[in-house]
């Protein structure tokens, strides 16, 4: 079974079931700019982790933390398509399941650049001779223009309703 065939059919082993997942994620990546981008974020926080010899406990939670962020993108595609299926004209109950999923995407990638700000930012100002005093007020004020960066963003894009 090729990821053409068999369309709505029951996965009947375990096999199956893997081609399948696979198949849904060649089409997410074939077809979600941002998951492409995602999934290149995620590689280079985890590189730049290795780099900076984290511990193994940290890089876990930076690797769950990707994985999290990749899983919503993936769900929010798989909603995006179904809601593009039910109502293929454009609809204010469509746009607001759509919206709703986006923003499950946006605020796991927020919780994810969170912790990659903790975990990496204090061994990254560190190798560039930052004070350890200054340390952790450099990574809170990181955070925060991150976080108002953010929310100007949003405020700035279309109204909603």
């Amino acid at each position: 079974m090729d990821c053409e065939e068999g369309e709505g059919a029951v996965n009947r082993t375990l096999a199956e079931a893997f081609r399948a997942a696979g198949c849904g994620l060649g089409y997410a990546l074939r077809t979600q700019r941002n998951l492409r981008i995602q999934c290149g974020v995620a590689a280079g926080v985890l590189a730049l982790a290795l780099v900076v010899d984290a511990p193994a406990a940290e890089v876990a939670l930076l690797a769950v933390a990707c994985g999290l962020v990749l899983g919503l993108e993936l769900v929010n595609t798989a909603v995006e398509a179904l809601v593009d299926g039910l109502w293929p004209q454009p609809s204010e109950v469509a746009r607001r399941v759509k919206d709703t999923g986006a923003a499950a995407v946006l605020v796991g990638a927020a919780a994810a650049a969170a912790a990659g700000t903790l975990v990496l930012g204090p061994p990254l100002l560190a190798r560039l001779g930052v004070p350890a005093a200054w340390v952790k007020p450099a990574v809170a004020g990181a955070g925060a223009v991150a976080a108002a960066g953010a929310a100007a963003w949003r405020m700035l894009r279309r109204p909603c309703g």
